[in-house]
């Protein structure tokens, strides 16, 4: 049987790929011979990333964009598709939560630029994304969201409800681009190793082991977890699998949610 989680030859656009999970899922996703196209907000990290890969034998291009403007959203999908002559897979990483506060208390601007990164940006990217998958005859849509998305967390009410329109947003793209054999669906990661849960374990005096209490695994994910789970869905393996969510998480959510 072919390698069903081969991405040999395929374009595939990774938002938020210099560090943590985008980086991650670009190592993965070139190790299993993907085209990739390294996405960021600074140009520099970009080209560093880049360039790494390209050092390992893989097909690397740098396109900095940043996802809370339509136009730089635009050019992404444009030069994309200019240096590799199509698109095959759109990766959906990029996210910010740069206000912790109660919901009530976030001031406007402050709601606006949450929603637009987290929600209305990957919306505008996966329009310009669908016609260039289309005429590959499909492809796929892979949408970074939370379990942030799934239940109230103190500071992160923003935040959450942009993850929360992530699953609807991925439901409602898979009903309307299913018939051009387009997939799109989501991953949910739990806390992950990333430089937010790092500081998060460095300056909350027991946030590390209450998160680990909560989890089954009792472990908190590496990035290259959820890069498996986001290739699983980019793949031929998930070939039958669309409008759906996949979570990573250790258990924690089951956890969480059975009141223990």
């Amino acid at each position: 049987m072919a390698d069903l989680l081969s991405m040999k030859d395929r374009v595939v656009v990774i938002t938020g790929s210099t560090r943590g999970i985008g980086l991650a899922t670009a190592r993965l996703f070139g190790d299993h011979g993907a085209r990739l196209v390294i996405a960021s907000r600074k140009a520099e990290a970009c080209a560093e990333v880049a360039a790494d890969l390209a050092a390992d034998g893989i097909e690397t291009l740098a396109v900095p964009t940043h996802i809370g403007d339509r136009a730089s959203c635009d050019n992404l999908i444009a030069e994309t598709v200019r240096h590799y002559g199509g698109l095959d897979c759109l990766v959906l990483n990029a996210a910010i939560n740069p206000v912790f506060s109660d919901l009530l208390a976030l001031e406007e601007p402050a709601w606006d630029k949450i929603l637009e990164a987290n929600l209305t940006a990957n919306w505008r990217l996966s329009r310009a994304a669908v016609p260039h998958l289309a005429a590959r005859g499909g492809g796929a849509i892979v949408i970074v969201s939370s379990i942030l998305g799934q239940f109230a967390m103190k500071n992160s009410g923003a935040y959450g409800i942009a993850k929360t329109g992530l699953f609807q947003l991925a439901r409602q793209l898979a009903s309307e681009v299913g018939p051009q054999g387009i997939r799109v669906n989501t991953v949910s990661p739990g806390a992950v190793l990333t430089d937010m849960i790092r500081t998060l374990v460095a300056t909350r005096e027991g946030w590390e082991a209450g998160t680990l209490a909560q989890t089954p695994l009792r472990r908190i994910a590496e990035p290259e977890d959820v890069a498996a789970a986001i290739l699983f869905m980019a793949s031929d393996a998930a070939r039958h699998v669309t409008g759906q969510d996949l979570v990573v998480d250790g258990g924690r959510t089951i956890h969480h949610l059975s009141g223990d």
